[in-house]
């Protein structure tokens, strides 16, 4: 299989049809093989009611369901522990990202990249907001040097050699990116578009994300120097997925990303 498609679900019952369509027009009008793995986060809309219920036409959409909000992360790395692609996509479910954009996305992969982020020249915040997004991206610019001045975010397109190294996390901190990084080679970025949001707005502000650089720092600063990197992910723990929908996941609930 050629890509896995990981989408984070909170809240979106109205918008998955029309992301559901988009990506099976890209890759059916490229011509690849693909899945799309939606993770819904404890929605209270019905969003994993939409899920099933688009699953049923539709062989390419698989669903999994975490009865509490664990937070995008965490649902994130839920979905990639189980994708078979030879690369994963990530992209947010509010239709912001344009899964067009993958295509630059995948033509840097020919220059060895194995991992890309999906970038936007401008993410629209100001002030305060801005100030705590900028100290996310210093973060990631400090601790991993091979960035080099680069951006992560969370459209990513990633090797299944990178993130075939993910192990399940337990009850700890996770943030993919942290997670993915280590064992990449080469990153790169392009620049994409970026859409109006349909419905809702950002969870984070200043708060979040200055909690949230204490978290990475702590989880992913010190931790990681003090004690070394985490083992590898042994690849075989997904093929056991049967690749049809799954039955409820029943997750603690102590862990939550932001």
């Amino acid at each position: 299989m050629d890509y896995s498609v990981i989408v984070p679900v909170y809240n979106s019952k109205d918008t998955l049809k029309l992301l559901i369509d988009e990506i099976d027009g890209f890759f059916r009008g490229n011509g690849y093989t693909y899945e799309v793995i939606m993770v819904d986060d404890g929605s209270g809309d019905g969003s994993f009611e939409k899920i099933r219920e688009l699953s049923e036409s539709n062989i390419h959409l698989k669903g999994i369901h975490i009865k509490s909000n664990m937070g995008q992360q965490r649902a994130l790395l839920t979905g990639m522990l189980m994708a078979k692609g030879d690369w994963a996509i990530t992209i947010d479910d509010d239709l912001q990202h344009d899964i067009r954009d993958a295509s630059r996305m995948i033509s840097l992969t020919k220059d060895g990249c194995d991992i890309v982020f999906g970038v936007y020249e401008d993410y629209g915040s100001k002030g305060l907001r801005a100030l705590g997004s900028r100290l996310v991206g210093l973060f990631f610019r400090l601790r991993y040097g091979k960035l080099h001045g680069l951006r992560v975010s969370s459209f990513r397109l990633v090797s299944r050699k990178v993130y075939g190294k993910l192990e399940e996390p337990g009850e700890r901190f996770v943030y993919l990116s942290a997670e993915l990084l280590p064992h990449a080679t080469l990153v790169g970025n392009v620049e994409v578009s970026r859409r109006e949001r349909v419905y809702g707005k950002s969870g984070y502000d200043l708060k979040k994300c200055i909690l949230l650089c204490i978290r990475l720092w702590f989880n992913y600063g010190l931790k990681s120097l003090v004690f070394g990197e985490r083992k590898r992910h042994d690849e075989e723990d997904t093929d056991g997925w049967s690749g049809q929908l799954p039955e409820e996941r029943d997750l603690k609930d102590e862990v939550s990303g932001i």
